[in-house]
């Protein structure tokens, strides 16, 4: 049975799926040996924020560079953005040519959600030095809508994944999300149900003791009451089996406590980008196994760190974890 489920994942992928980009011409191999030799994978999940067209390409000339010299292995992306309006076909595609004209070859996969065909469109993408070698995605539930230049663009979201084949070691999944904003709880509540028993599902197709990261903007602040509380729904996450690689050597309880006053840990009012909310953590990379996390920080926090660049209304997460 397990078997068939991912036969049946895999041709309705092949079949379906926005595949990776490309277009004019043979691309190098995507190839990672120095994640092999060294033993960790360096993993960013950020925000791109889809309205700011006008400084889109410093944006992702920053990404880029913290890029080639962390390195970053895997790029989680969320707001990835296309159509006549944003001026530009697929921005995930345009952070890959930047990577590419600094020799850093990756692969890619986006996967759009509904907008406004042709004109306006939001996506979800990873970017992966190592090997795509498969790739889905789920569409959750329609929650909210976001409003672009007067056009309302009805968004349901998605949950994105992806298996990268580690030379000579292993292969890993690596799950990519941005869940619902300034929606209801029961529209939260819902997309997790469909979420969290998709990447239940799909993780019982691979072997016992398979690795798999899931990354992304859940829009969750376990410290937000209005106006609902959102603990609930962090729990159910971390209930799933799954551990916040950032807090895992932190105390979960210290992290961004005060919404009037951002800290080094908070993903939201940390960027001169930001539309003056307040200070929130709601972007993370959580892990199905501890594992020995070498490094976490969170990155292009403006406000807190002015030698950083602002790249969104959000900061990033990077995690350096040791491979199974």
């Amino acid at each position: 049975m397990k078997n068939l489920l991912f036969f049946i994942i895999f041709s309705v992928t092949v079949l379906s799926s926005c595949a990776k980009s490309g277009g004019g011409g043979e691309e190098p191999r995507v190839q990672c040996d120095d994640v092999t030799s060294r033993g960790h994978l360096n993993v960013l999940s950020v925000n791109l924020l889809f309205k700011e067209i006008e400084t889109r390409e410093q944006r992702l000339e920053a990404v880029a560079e913290f890029a080639e010299k962390t390195p970053v292995d895997v790029i989680l992306l969320q707001e990835v953005v296309g159509g006549t309006l944003a001026h530009t076909e697929n921005s995930a595609e345009d952070l890959q040519k930047k990577l590419l004209a600094r020799k850093h070859n990756y692969d890619l996969y986006t996967s759009f959600e509904i907008g406004l065909p042709g004109v306006i469109g939001v996506a979800n993408a990873i970017l992966s030095r190592c090997e795509i070698d498969f790739r889905t995605t789920k569409r959750l539930p329609h929650a909210t809508e976001l409003n672009f230049r007067g056009h309302d663009i009805k968004l349901p979201r998605n949950v994105m994944m992806t298996r990268i084949n580690i030379p000579n070691t292993s292969k890993l999944n690596i799950y990519n999300t941005h869940l619902c904003a300034a929606c209801t709880a029961d529209q939260l509540d819902t997309q997790l149900n469909v979420m969290l028993p998709f990447i239940s599902e799909l993780e019982t197709s691979f072997p016992s003791g398979n690795f798999a990261i899931l990354g992304g903007d859940f829009n969750i602040d376990r410290f937000r009451v209005d106006p609902f509380v959102e603990r609930p729904f962090y729990d159910r996450i971390v209930n799933a089996g799954f551990i916040d690689a950032y807090a895992q050597n932190r105390s979960l309880d210290n992290l961004c406590t005060n919404t009037k006053q951002a800290d080094a840990h908070c993903t939201v009012g940390v960027s001169t980008l930001d539309a003056g909310g307040p200070a929130r953590r709601i972007d993370y990379i959580f892990m199905n196994q501890e594992k020995n996390l070498r490094e976490s920080r969170v990155v292009f926090n403006t406000l807190v760190d002015p030698d950083q660049a602002s790249v969104s209304d959000h900061a990033g997460v990077f995690i350096s974890v040791t491979l199974p």
